[in-house]
């Protein structure tokens, strides 16, 4: 399921995406593979989109800007309770924290507890299944907004 946030919402994105209670931390051995596209999203009459984002086109094609490119890739692997700052465009970066993972439906399912923080002005606490992704809306930046597709995936621990 893809989300798109945008940070005039706020307190909408922080009432909907509250950690759920009942989370399972598991040893101090895990990380989660944390992947951000920043896309640098502006309105206009021309409709273009990246072709390094043709995987996410038909949502993009949705949200209300019309020229999608892809400005860089960040990847990181973040410790249990660790948390990693990324610089985005501009004058903005994010604070990643891996907060732990809840197991679901008979431990079939693995749901990766993030804390992001897009400073300055938006923190969300978001829920992923293991290898899922989202949209998020970010930051303004030139004449447009950042885009950012947020995806995390459970790295096993090395044995």
């Amino acid at each position: 399921m893809i989300r798109f946030l945008q940070l005039s919402f706020a307190s909408l994105v922080l009432s909907l995406l509250l950690a759920w209670p009942g989370q399972v931390k598991a040893g101090d051995e895990q990380t989660a593979q944390i992947s951000i596209r920043v896309i640098y999203a502006v309105k206009g009459e021309v409709k273009s989109i990246d072709p390094d984002l043709d995987d996410i086109k038909d949502e993009l094609k949705d949200l209300p800007a019309s020229k999608f490119r892809l400005l860089d890739r960040l990847e990181v692997e973040v410790a249990l309770d660790g948390t990693i700052e990324l610089q985005l465009p501009g004058k903005h970066s994010i604070g990643v924290k891996f907060q732990g993972i809840d197991i679901l439906d008979n431990k079939k399912k693995k749901m990766l507890s993030l804390q992001l923080t897009i400073k300055p002005a938006l923190q969300i606490n978001l829920r992923l299944t293991d290898a899922g992704r989202t949209l998020l809306g970010g930051p303004k930046h030139l004449e447009g907004t950042l885009i950012l597709d947020v995806s995390a995936k459970l790295k096993e621990p090395k044995k």
